[in-house]
């Protein structure tokens, strides 16, 4: 991909303007920003009641929590850590797809399992709303944490960027909130845990075209 001269000059400036780091120290504060997020995110998760079997078989919570973080962490990987050929963020499609993809093979999996337990059948009391509250919460600080620490990193794609960090994130608080609801009706999910990951890949991609791109003043 071909930059523009302008762009270029913009580039040089920034970085020649920028305190150097060396790696080490920027992978430190890296991995402090992200555990900082980690952290926060658990401590919501646990304060909320965490782990809650309440109303399926321990195995079942096991199968379905198992099947959420093999596909939320297999989207996980690519969406924040592969690159294309010329090191850049892989293209917006290719990363929707992978954030779809992931998002179906977890709900399949929860759907199919619950099936054989015979759980799949509505829950009056729970609509899905405190399971959606809970997904954008626990996914947020990991998303901020991201966001943070890769800011004014990305030259050309900020926006995708940060959309594949809130997806990231989004998978994550997946996993945790499969684990404290026991609820596998359908529109639940899709309202509870499927929400919460679109809801933080538009907001990450409304912050990431602000905090990551280069050369914003």
């Amino acid at each position: 991909m071909s930059l523009s001269p302008d762009f270029k000059q913009r580039l040089m400036t920034t970085v020649a303007a920028t305190p150097s780091a060396t790696q080490a120290q920027s992978r430190r504060a890296r991995w402090w920003l992200l555990g900082a997020g980690v952290m926060g995110a658990l401590l919501i998760f646990f304060l909320k009641g965490g782990v809650r079997p309440t109303g399926r078989p321990a195995v079942l919570t096991a199968l379905t929590s198992l099947g959420a973080s093999i596909s939320g962490g297999l989207g996980m990987f690519f969406l924040l850590t592969t690159r294309g050929k010329s090191m850049l963020r892989r293209p917006a499609g290719v990363l929707l797809a992978a954030a779809v993809l992931s998002t179906a093979a977890f709900l399949a999996w929860k759907m199919a399992w619950s099936a054989q337990f015979g759980l799949t059948f509505r829950w009056p009391d729970r609509v899905g709303f405190r399971c959606l509250r809970l997904g954008v919460v626990v996914g947020a600080l990991p998303l901020f944490a991201l966001l943070a620490s890769y800011r004014r990193t990305e030259p050309l794609r900020p926006a995708t960027t940060g959309a594949a960090f809130g997806a990231g994130a989004g998978l994550a608080s997946a996993v945790l909130v499969d684990l404290w609801c026991p609820v596998a009706y359908l529109p639940h999910l899709l309202l509870g845990h499927v929400l919460p990951i679109l809801a933080l890949a538009g907001l990450g991609a409304l912050l990431g075209w602000r905090l990551l791109r280069i050369g914003r003043h």
